[in-house]
């Protein structure tokens, strides 16, 4: 928000364009969703829910590409400065990119999750 706020394009500050915003707007809901998921696992975990394992690979899937596509669209947003080492953004999208793969990525938690919920 602060870079869109400050970088300008075109005479104006790029935060000011529509389409960004709206693209602020989603990277916060995937955020947000991913979070309030989290939340629900870390719960269910304390709680000893017997549907844990579904709920972790569909919390898994689902923050992973919440994720990829909250870092996907924050390197857009900076456009080339986004992949240097001169801004967190990239060692972000770095961070992300490796997470995302440890212990089964996204595809294969979205299928375990299906695989677990046909089984139940």
């Amino acid at each position: 928000m602060e870079y869109s706020k400050t970088r300008k394009q075109f005479g104006a500050t790029i935060g000011s364009f529509q389409v960004l915003q709206h693209r602020m707007v989603d990277m916060f809901i995937a955020h947000q969703e991913a979070l309030s998921l989290m939340q629900h696992l870390n719960l269910s975990l304390a709680a000893g829910d017997a549907g844990l394992p579904r709920l972790a690979s569909g919390a898994k899937s689902k923050i992973g590409y919440a994720g990829k596509f909250v870092a996907d669209q924050a390197v857009q947003l900076h456009g080339g400065m986004g992949m240097t080492d001169e801004l967190n953004v990239g060692h972000y999208f770095k961070r992300i990119s490796s997470i995302n793969i440890q212990f089964g990525d996204p595809a294969f938690h979205l299928l375990r999750y299906a695989q677990l919920d046909a089984a139940a």
